[in-house]
């Protein structure tokens, strides 16, 4: 039980922003990360956060909730799915007027879930 305390311990000291599924931007900088098996809060520097929302890897759909368009792998309706083999599917639901903008800046790696929906 040890080893699992320890491993999700190097999860949030060495958490890639890339890695995770999406991200929400609360107050006083509290960012909340969402990835394949975890849910991670952290406090970023004013900096630090524009330059994650700045970052081209992420869409804006919603007021302070950005997706990261390397992930999604698959669209349904006006979900988006973030499939692992391990883990499952971790889904977020979008506003529709933001599905095309998303669909379009897939990467072309995805080109079949810009055919779905």
């Amino acid at each position: 039980m040890m080893n699992v305390g320890l491993e999700e311990k190097n999860v949030y000291e060495a958490l890639d922003p890339h890695d995770a599924y999406f991200f929400k931007v609360g107050g006083h900088g509290l960012v909340c990360f969402h990835g394949r098996n975890y849910s991670i809060k952290k406090r970023l520097s004013a900096d630090q956060t524009s330059k994650l929302i700045s970052d081209p890897s992420f869409y804006r759909v919603s007021t302070n909730c950005y997706v990261n368009l390397h992930k999604v792998t698959d669209i349904q309706d006006n979900v988006l799915l973030f499939r692992d083999h391990i883990h499952g599917i971790k889904t977020i639901n979008v506003p529709r007027r933001n599905l095309e903008q998303i669909k379009r800046l897939l990467p072309e790696r995805n080109e079949s879930v810009a055919e779905v929906g």
